[in-house]
């Protein structure tokens, strides 16, 4: 079972209802899954949306975190090349309380 999805998910899968916005891939497994019942069909359906947009919006977070640290990285010259955002983290607070 997937981690409930977030407020901001729940509230972007019902703006692209409200908006007529469809992934007729995911519409097309519920409908399958719920046996062509169009109520059970749309509630499923936004179960699998919100699981998707859940999946992309942290792939999303991560993409942007590793790109700020890798930049902060360049300009601070902190090495970053096998290090974990938790040495990188260690390495910036240890560095900024020196100063």
């Amino acid at each position: 079972m997937s981690p409930p999805s977030s407020n901001m998910v729940r509230a972007l899968v019902l703006r692209e209802l409200e908006a007529g916005t469809r992934d007729d891939g995911l519409w097309l497994q519920a409908m399958s899954e719920s046996k062509l019942d169009l109520s059970k069909a749309q509630m499923r359906y936004i179960e699998l949306r919100s699981q998707a947009l859940q999946g992309d919006v942290k792939g999303l977070l991560i993409k942007q975190i590793r790109g700020a640290v890798a930049k902060d990285s360049a300009n601070s010259g902190v090495r970053q090349s096998q290090a974990s955002l938790a040495d990188y983290l260690a390495a910036k607070t240890s560095a900024s309380g020196k100063k």
